[in-house]
């Protein structure tokens, strides 16, 4: 039973950003074909990078006093277990996208696995990195927009660019902030360390580094409005205007909060969320007229639900780590 939880935490099922990506990406490109394929794809891609992260930074996270008991540190799963593990998911999800999707679409997979693997050898070792976890979302958001076609639109192009942006700001800004005082004892290179923040008497971010967050929310914003130009916006409008206004908030909050963790990641989370309702709600019409309003509506409610859900039963409700 041990075993199962174990595999259960290294999977981290309430990570579902990744695995809705391809979808997202199909719908964006006028695709609402194979959905239920590229949902297995996503979360065969999605629960690898998790693994795969974890294997990376097996001896960093024994030292560490938040994720010492993650399964692999703690031993509870095997590096030979966890390899395994990958290889199978790896696998399952280049054999679907080689028989069913275009040579394209296998391309930007590749792609994806490529950058993805780039961010968690290097992420302990180079500021920014977290533009290349970015370009991973983005290249699988692509490779479910070439599941079935050979062209792309201008607004899949702009909604492609908000995954990039999402983890510019949830790792570079969010989840860098949490672990900024150890990872400025370990030597650790990160994004607040290259603005000059600092944790010699309490937490010190500069003014820059606080610009610099907020004008990647301001672009992210004006993007997602820039591509709902092209879709039928009503309820859309509305959906991205509302959260427009949440997003901005909980960026203040994370800003508010350096020296609260527990607080800080509250907000985190809640802006993390906020970021993939602002990109389902720009399909939200689009995908009620052209295919049924039950998975517009299903796409923008249920993957926070789950997110949500899963907290609850695996953490506690507990903020992450």
């Amino acid at each position: 039973m041990n075993k199962l939880r174990g595999y259960l935490q290294l999977m981290r099922l309430y990570g579902i950003f990744i695995v809705m990506m391809p979808i997202l990406g199909a719908i964006s490109n006028g695709i609402f074909s194979g959905l239920s394929l590229l949902l297995i794809v996503g979360i065969c891609a999605n629960i690898f990078g998790f693994v795969q992260n974890d294997y990376f930074d097996i001896e960093i996270d024994k030292k560490s006093g938040y994720v010492a008991d993650r399964p692999l540190a703690s031993e509870l799963i095997s590096k030979e277990e966890a390899i395994a593990f990958m290889a199978l998911l790896f696998t399952a999800s280049i054999l679907i996208t080689l028989v069913f999707f275009s040579h394209i679409s296998f391309l930007f997979l590749m792609l994806y696995y490529f950058f993805y693997t780039l961010y968690n050898k290097l992420s302990k070792k180079f500021a920014w990195m977290e533009y290349i976890l970015g370009l991973a979302a983005m290249m699988i958001f692509l490779a479910g927009a070439f599941s079935y076609k050979t062209e792309i639109t201008l607004p899949c192009i702009l909604i492609s660019f908000l995954p990039l942006l999402k983890y510019a700001f949830n790792v570079g800004i969010s989840a860098n902030l949490k672990d900024l005082k150890y990872d400025l004892l370990q030597g650790v290179k990160t994004t607040p360390a290259i603005f000059g923040a600092k944790t010699d008497d309490g937490i010190y971010v500069p003014k820059s580094f606080i610009l610099y967050g907020y004008s990647l929310k301001i672009v992210f914003i004006i993007i997602a409005f820039f591509a709902l130009y092209y879709f039928p916006a009503y309820v859309a409008f509305l959906l991205v205007s509302v959260t427009s206004f949440f997003l901005m908030y909980t960026a203040y909050k994370i800003f508010e909060n350096i020296e609260k963790r527990g607080e800080m990641l509250f907000y985190a989370e809640i802006h993390e969320i906020l970021t993939y309702v602002m990109i389902a709600s720009i399909l939200y019409d689009y995908v009620a007229i052209h295919y049924n309003a039950f998975l517009a509506f299903s796409l923008v409610i249920i993957p926070p639900l789950w997110i949500i859900l899963c907290l609850k039963i695996f953490f506690g409700g507990r903020p992450l780590e």
